[in-house]
Order: structure tokens, then sequence, then C-alpha cells
């Protein structure tokens, strides 16, 4: 089908200008599917690339048995275009912005769902996404210690839940991802990043009195 110029004619590799970027935005907000699809056409290899390659390194460094047997590709679509149903906790006015959003909440939801995953395999249940972790490790860890960094997680994923999606998506780019300040201003609409500072530490202040 040949798109009109308002839904869009367009080169994916070409930047917009700001203007049409925002209108393109806000058409996807108010339910236009054909505006949500120039956002996914455009916008998706990107997010993927990005995803794929954060959690390639995590997986490397945390979960070196699960980095062959598991496709960024299988669950990256579908949460991106979930995410594309409602677009209102994006408050960035680029492009580079919009990417690095998505991927932020793309990578948490799939670190979460690894989790998940972990912490069922410890407890000896089995699932059809995951294939069991060959027994390749010369230290392995004691039941204990693994209960306790259940434990730990499980009390920061509920301190987390206390803090709005905003903060919620700050605390855990700053704190498990190392974004820098004014990457998060961009990504998150802050007005610099000096704001995004700001918001920063107060939220970790006040989620370290939430873990006590």
């Amino acid at each position: 089908m040949e798109p009109n110029r308002q839904a869009g004619s367009f080169n994916t590799n070409q930047p917009l200008e700001a203007d049409e970027f925002e209108a393109l935005l806000g058409a996807a907000r108010a339910g236009d599917q054909a505006a949500r699809e120039r956002l996914a056409a455009r916008y998706y290899p990107r997010v993927e690339a990005m995803v794929h390659r954060e959690l390639a390194r995590d997986m490397r460094q945390n979960r070196p048995w699960m980095s062959a047997r598991f496709s960024t590709g299988d669950v990256v679509q579908d949460v991106f275009r979930s995410l594309l149903q409602d677009l209102s906790q994006f408050e960035g006015r680029s492009e580079d912005a919009f990417v690095g959003y998505l991927s932020m909440v793309i990578r948490n939801r799939l670190v979460d769902a690894l989790r998940f995953h972990e912490a069922a395999r410890r407890d000896g249940r089995r699932t059809s996404v995951l294939p069991e972790e060959p027994d390749s490790s010369t230290q392995p860890i004691g039941p204990g210690t693994r209960m306790a960094a259940t434990e730990e997680i499980e009390r920061y994923q509920d301190a987390l839940a206390q803090f709005s999606e905003k903060e919620q998506l700050l605390i855990r780019a700053r704190l498990e991802c190392q974004t820098s300040f004014p990457d998060l201003a961009q990504q998150l609409g802050y007005s610099s990043k000096w704001a995004a500072s700001r918001a920063f530490y107060a939220a970790q202040a006040k989620l370290l009195i939430l873990l006590g």
C-alpha cells in the first residue's frame, strides 16, 4: 500500500523534523493505527538492536548459561507493539529520546522476566520458556545465598512499586544501567541533566528509606 504524505511516505534512516515527529507521536497517542504502524516500522529495528545489545552484555556477565538460548527477537516485538498502544508516559521531544525510552522500558520488562524464570528454576520448577541450566560452575552457589539474593530482589521490586512509572524508569536506568543524567533528561522528559539528577537523588533517598 502506498502511504499518503500525512501517514507518511518516509525514509526510516532520514531524521524527522521536530514538528513532524511530534505530529506523528500525537497521532499515535490519539489512536491513529497508521501512525502507530509508522512508528513501529521506523523505530523497532533501532530499539530491538539496543535491547539485544544490552541484554547480551548482561547475560554474558551475569547469566552466561542463558546467552546461547535466549532470543530477544522472540519477545521484543510483542512488548514494543504493546507500548505503542499507550505512549502517555513518554515525555521526551526527540526521536533519540523516544528510542531510548522504549529501549529502557523493554529492557526492564525482559530483565524482570529473566529474574522470574531464574527464581522459578531455583525453586525447582520447570518452565517451557527457558531450558535447564547446565552444571558448569566450579563453585556452586549454596541455597542460602540464592534465597538471600532472591529476597533482596523481591524487596527491591516491592519498594520500586511504590514509585510512579517515571520514577521507576529513572531509578532503574541509573542504578542498573548507569545511564547518564543528560540521557535520562532526554529520554524521560526532564528539563535538564540537573533536574534529572535532583529527581534521581530524591528518589534514591526514598528508596533507601523503604529498603531500611
